[in-house]
């Protein structure tokens, strides 16, 4: 199989200097002198605009626990800290050169800095966090790349994180595009599940998107690129890719939140008078001033922000306390087992499961389950007990994929649903 996973780790560990090659919306908004500051229906600071904005659908005097990952200089904390008031700020980074940046800059009691993968954070960490920021990052995450036809089949032989990639596909019924190979953000959706699975009440992201959009006015005057599949940006050092905002918003719809999406633009106005119309529909620009306002313009438009809010209504249906009836066992997951499953109990030696597996295949008769050699109804589970009145499953800590996703209350199976 030729995909493979290209990562920027050992790039930000041990090579950044400066991040002069890849200027940032934020960074390009910081200094007060700057020309794009000037181009603004507000002149200010991207952190600034953002924090207004975020008002509007977050109840900031509630916020008092942050982190913020990969934070680049520290320009948009320093902005946050300055129009709140935050009890607790976790700054976490992979770059020592970076973090080193972010401490010179916020010299704040709250902050607490941590050098560390995100991707390998103990849960911990976000224990009480009110408010998660990956803010133009997501594309420095690990993506898999060359994903083929071939990835989904179900005959393929993967190794263990290839399972694992292709087993939260289909968690979150995250379905390839019509044209292959593509590339994948599989450590921004990693990144974001683990948020979402910590119940973080608030998390902003913003990215390059491959599936940007211009409102229609401006079509004429501003270029994005839109192939709707992550694309490759060659930068100094090191690759990024452009990011698939629908997956991720696939990952946070099953884990219970909404979301708001569209454009930086959105809290980022600028005056689209006369002078603007010029310098974006010449054919070339007349002073480097203008060059920068088109590139800025487009970013606009090219980078795409994501806010998402936990659902609480949601989360308390999804947190009904399991009473163990063993209803939902009765319905037999062998006819279930995927690839996945039958490859961890390969790699753990579960003899005991496998064997249960070929002896009682069961298949479907119609409106019922049927061992496939006998013929006999499948009336529950094998690896289901009872305990006095309530059931257990004996290979709990193993049990295949279906089981785990199940949900207490989630269909009519269970008997404490609705439905």
């Amino acid at each position: 199989m030729a995909c493979k996973f290209y990562t920027t780790k050992d790039y930000h560990e041990n090579s950044v200097e400066t991040l002069g090659w890849e200027l940032t919306v934020c960074n390009a908004l910081y200094p007060e002198g700057s020309p794009l500051r000037r181009i603004l229906k507000k002149n200010a600071t991207y952190g600034r605009l953002l924090s207004s904005y975020l008002r509007r659908f977050i109840p900031t005097d509630k916020v008092k626990r942050v982190i913020e990952i990969g934070a680049g200089y520290g320009f948009l904390m320093k902005d946050l800290l300055e129009e709140n008031r935050f009890a607790r700020v976790i700054m976490l980074d992979v770059s020592p050169y970076l973090l080193q940046k972010q401490r010179e800059l916020l010299r704040h009691t709250c902050v607490e800095f941590r050098r560390e993968d995100f991707l390998e954070t103990d849960p911990a960490v976000l224990e009480g966090m009110d408010l998660a920021v990956l803010n133009e990052n997501l594309g420095d995450f690990p993506v898999l790349t060359g994903v083929g036809r071939e990835f989904f089949s179900t005959e393929e032989s993967l190794d263990e994180p290839l399972l694992e990639v292709r087993e939260l596909l289909r968690r979150y019924a995250i379905q390839p595009p019509g044209t292959f190979p593509f590339n994948l953000n599989i450590g921004a959706l990693k990144a974001v599940e683990k948020l979402c699975l910590a119940k973080t009440p608030y998390i902003f992201l913003s990215e390059h998107s491959c599936e940007a959009s211009v409102p229609e006015p401006l079509r004429p005057f501003v270029r994005v690129s839109a192939p709707g599949v992550p694309e490759r940006i060659r930068l100094h050092g090191h690759d990024e890719y452009t990011v698939k905002f629908s997956h991720i918003e696939s990952v946070c719809r099953s884990l219970g939140y909404t979301s708001v999406r569209g454009p930086i633009a959105d809290f980022i106005p600028f005056d689209f008078d006369e002078r603007m119309r010029v310098i974006l529909k010449s054919p070339f620009a007349y002073k480097d001033e203008h060059e920068i306002i088109r590139h800025f313009v487009e970013d606009l438009y090219q980078y795409e922000y994501l806010l998402l809010i936990r659902d609480e209504k949601a989360e308390n249906e999804a947190e009904v306390e399991c009473r163990r009836c063993g209803k939902c066992c009765l319905t037999d997951f062998i006819a279930y087992v995927t690839a996945e499953d039958l490859a961890r109990w390969r790699r753990e030696g579960r003899e005991d499961i496998l064997g249960m597996v070929e002896r009682e295949h069961a298949v479907w008769a119609g409106d019922r389950l049927v061992l496939s050699e006998s013929g006999k109804d499948v009336l529950g589970c094998p690896f289901l007990v009872w305990e006095g009145d309530h059931s257990t499953c004996t290979i709990y800590e193993t049990r295949p994929g279906v089981c785990r996703r199940f949900k207490p209350a989630s269909s009519a199976l269970c008997g404490l649903s609705m439905r």
